[in-house]
């Protein structure tokens, strides 16, 4: 438990890239998400693009946001579940 403990804390194990690869869905979605974004800055005035711009920065951060959260909740619920397996031993 303990190299377990410190291969994470060196950073030597790092959970949020492996988990940052997107599935070809997501590529695909992503791409569409750009296109789409490209028309719609041919058809935008300055002014509209700064809020364009507003709306990413924004949904960039509650998704951070959330992905920080989930991982925590998962990552906790792991925790707890080895302890239970522990306390609890064969029956």
């Amino acid at each position: 438990m303990e190299n377990l403990i410190n291969e994470l804390y060196y950073g030597n194990i790092r959970p949020v890239e492996q988990m940052g690869r997107p599935t070809p869905e997501e590529k695909e979605i992503l791409k569409r998400i750009h296109e789409n974004e490209e028309k719609l800055r041919t058809i935008l005035d300055e002014q509209e693009k700064a809020i364009l711009d507003t709306i990413k920065d924004d949904c960039l951060t509650v998704s951070a946001s959330v992905g920080e959260r989930r991982f925590h909740e998962a990552f906790s619920l792991g925790a707890r579940l080895m302890v239970e397996i522990l306390v609890s031993g064969p029956q």
